[in-house]
């Protein structure tokens, strides 16, 4: 197992900690500005990550910029903490961008696992 497996892995049983509450959603600012799309979210950039981990998503410039929008706030870590479920959202975020960025830069196909 190499190393960006080992991580992925690792990301994905973090990902997998959320509830699914949502509570994270309503207070990100990216997601009030987008009018309710819900990719804009904490709740809707983890998905993404997730799905785009187990290959079941392709990138594509849009998930791209769901991914690269998230402006780091935090205020989706107070309500997570807040309602008891404690996750480092915007750590995760940035753990997920890391680790699909080389796939990113090559694009098509090769952005899959």
């Amino acid at each position: 197992m190499t190393h960006d497996d080992a991580a992925r892995d690792q990301l994905l049983k973090e990902i997998a900690k959320c509830r699914s509450c949502r509570f994270c959603v309503d207070v990100c600012p990216t997601y009030q500005a987008s009018q309710g799309v819900e990719s804009y979210s904490a709740f809707g950039r983890l998905q993404i990550i997730k799905y785009l981990l187990n290959g079941t998503l392709a990138f594509d410039d849009a998930l791209t910029y769901c991914l690269y929008s998230c402006l780091q706030c935090r205020r989706c870590e107070v309500m997570c903490k807040s309602k008891g479920q404690n996750l480092d959202v915007c750590e995760l975020i940035g753990r997920g961008r890391r680790l699909l960025s080389g796939r990113l830069a090559r694009g098509g196909t090769h952005a899959k696992r």
